[in-house]
């Protein structure tokens, strides 16, 4: 017997309880990267009802590791910028004179819209923290979590039953202790200096449980805890992930389910000696499952390993199939896809990461009616 419709948010909930929904919920990463060729439509103007929304919030206390204000909410600190073009860059360099002790960076912006990207990341030619001794006044930098989420829970109500809205909570190292400090150099410091190691994670893991926390107190229901930074694709060793990562995500994990609420993991990175370690975390939602080439996650492995332990989300390749492929490409892409995935639950297709500037139309188009074809639970 055919099940009846659901809402976008059944639909969901019922895939993390690891049970058939009426489909598989068709959840790709949706940023404002793609746009219909005459740049007048987003992605979820197009395809709005297929789409079973897990939106993404900002929180909304202010990362100066990442951001470069005109003005900085940091009372005891005199901040210095300067702003100067060098060549098609945009430079930005600050001093931040604390009570103590001086700290400096040097970060080159480059212009989006074109051989960069829509949304290009700076390049940072001098960090924040050049030793333990900038410790004391790194701690001046980084502002009080505000716990301010109206934004979030508004949206919440009014997406309503077609889906979630996730707070995004970066992990100790995203745009964290991996924007005050090089990671080549924390990667050194593991070995030669394990003491300023712990602690300049440690500082930044008591800042994500802090807002992970805020984000339960303030009744939303999922964190979005980003942890690209974290990926054996950024040089870890899956012994260092064990040994140091693992911890943090637990704690992370633990402390949102004791609330009540689900956490979705992120990481657009290689997947395969790691994700086993990030199933029996507890994390309700592993994305985005890139496969090979750019990642070297196996599907059919994953759901006989860890596929009744964790909800995989996304799979399908952004780049080699959805924007360099055909059609048909796209549709054999999902297809196996779901065969492979949708028995029993557990399974959101999505995307390796958002799709992006350039991808064709008429394979977005096969995307979604993919999606919706082999996706139907009978």
């Amino acid at each position: 017997m055919s099940r009846g419709p659901m809402t976008g948010r059944e639909r969901l909930m019922t895939t993390i309880r690891h049970q058939e929904p009426d489909r598989v919920p068709i959840c790709p990463r949706i940023q404002w990267h793609w746009l219909d060729p005459d740049r007048t439509h987003r992605l979820e103007e197009l395809y709005g009802p297929a789409i079973d929304p897990m939106e993404i919030h900002g929180c909304t206390t202010p990362i100066y590791a990442m951001t470069y204000p005109d003005e900085y909410d940091l009372p005891e600190v005199r901040v210095e910028q300067t702003r100067y073009q060098e060549e098609e860059y945009q430079v930005v360099e600050r001093t931040f004179r604390t009570p103590a002790g001086t700290l400096s960076d040097r970060t080159k912006i480059p212009p989006s819209g074109r051989e960069y990207g829509m949304s290009p990341n700076p390049i940072k030619t001098e960090f924040l923290v050049k030793s333990r001794d900038d410790l004391p006044a790194l701690r001046y930098i980084l502002p009080e979590i505000k716990g301010n989420y109206d934004a979030a829970a508004a949206r919440q109500a009014e997406l309503g039953d077609r889906g979630v809205v996730m707070v995004n909570v970066y992990s100790e190292l995203c745009h964290q202790a991996g924007d005050v400090r090089d990671m080549q150099d924390l990667m050194m410091d593991y070995y030669l200096d394990r003491p300023f190691f712990d602690e300049l994670l440690g500082l930044f893991q008591e800042r994500t449980l802090a807002e992970a926390r805020a984000v339960m107190e303030a009744g939303i229901e999922w964190v979005f805890l980003n942890s690209y930074y974290n990926s054996l694709s950024a040089g870890w060793s899956p012994a260092i992930f064990r040994e140091v990562f693992v911890p943090h995500i637990r704690a992370v994990t633990d402390l949102v389910h004791s609330y009540g609420g689900y956490l979705d993991y992120y990481d657009d990175g290689k997947l395969a000696q790691s994700m086993e370690l990030i199933a029996d975390c507890g994390v309700d939602v592993l994305e985005t499952c890139t496969p090979p080439p750019v990642g070297d996650f196996d599907l059919r492995e994953a759901k006989a390993t860890i596929g009744s332990k964790v909800t995989l989300k996304g799979y399908v390749d952004l780049l080699y199939v959805v924007m360099r492929g055909t059609p048909e490409l796209v549709e054999r892409t999902v297809a196996e896809a779901m065969e492979i995935a949708k028995p029993g639950g557990g399974f959101i297709i999505g995307s390796s990461d958002s799709f992006r500037e350039g991808t064709p139309p008429e394979n977005m188009h096969a995307y979604f009616q993919a999606c919706l074809k082999y996706g139907t639970y009978g």
